[in-house]
């Protein structure tokens, strides 16, 4: 149970291609299962990135580590997030996605941990909001499709 009080994810993101797979990261990480949660917080990352790319008109086909640099370059995220970012990419992302047999020899529960904690930094920034009037009011519009009406889809999630 202490797991489930160590994950502090976004309660509310919105509805997007990688969606379930956020909220997986957080139940995997809960329920114990730690090399799940370091490969797909890993692959979540590089979606993310790509992403964020993707909404700030970059090319998200380049490599994820120029991708950062490029945010940093534009102060498109901040200092925080892309030493996150940077984290998850460094964390024996090959080991992890090739299993090589070094695999056996990384600390795969720190690993999880970390990464959840850094995906969970990660969302916070780029998926602030506030409430203004009982409605959700995105800090950064361009990470949300809000409709003509308004309106959005979001996901919400506990831990």
């Amino acid at each position: 149970m202490q797991r489930a009080m160590d994950v502090h994810p976004q309660t509310i993101i919105p509805h997007q291609h990688f969606t379930w797979a956020s909220t997986e990261c957080v139940y995997l990480y809960r329920d114990g299962y730690f090399m799940a949660t370091a490969m797909v917080t890993q692959a979540l990352n590089e979606g993310l990135i790509r992403f964020i790319a993707d909404r700030n008109s970059i090319p998200p086909n380049e490599n994820p580590s120029q991708l950062i640099e490029t945010f940093i370059s534009q102060s498109i995220v901040s200092a925080t997030s892309t030493d996150a970012m940077r984290r998850i990419l460094r964390s024996y992302r090959n080991d992890f996605h090739h299993l090589n047999p070094s695999i056996s020899k990384v600390p795969v529960q720190d690993i999880a941990k970390r990464n959840i904690e850094d995906i969970a930094l990660i969302e916070e920034e780029i998926f602030e909001h506030s409430y203004q009037d009982g409605k959700i009011s995105p800090k950064h519009q361009k990470y949300w499709d809000v409709r003509a009406d308004g309106t959005m889809l979001v996901n919400i999630r506990f831990g």
